[in-house]
């Protein structure tokens, strides 16, 4: 079994700092957590994690794409 390599950092097309796919991972899991938290709570909060949850879905899909293209 070969050791695990390491997971490139992907560019974010909004300009955001590039993040390696396991860390766009964790961060999504946590927003998600979070709108399970906000469920019944303010439309404001709602709406504000639905769109972190977007652009983070969007920064992962370019991550796990330029990953893919490298090897």
């Amino acid at each position: 079994m070969s050791a695990a390599r390491p997971s490139p950092s992907a560019p974010s097309p909004r300009g955001r700092h590039p993040l390696p796919v396991e860390a766009l991972q964790e961060r999504l899991g946590g927003l998600l957590r979070e709108r399970e938290r906000l469920q019944g709570g303010s439309a404001k909060e709602l709406e504000r994690n639905r769109l972190e949850i977007v652009g983070v879905q969007w920064d992962l899909c370019y991550a796990l794409i330029a990953k893919n293209m490298r090897y």
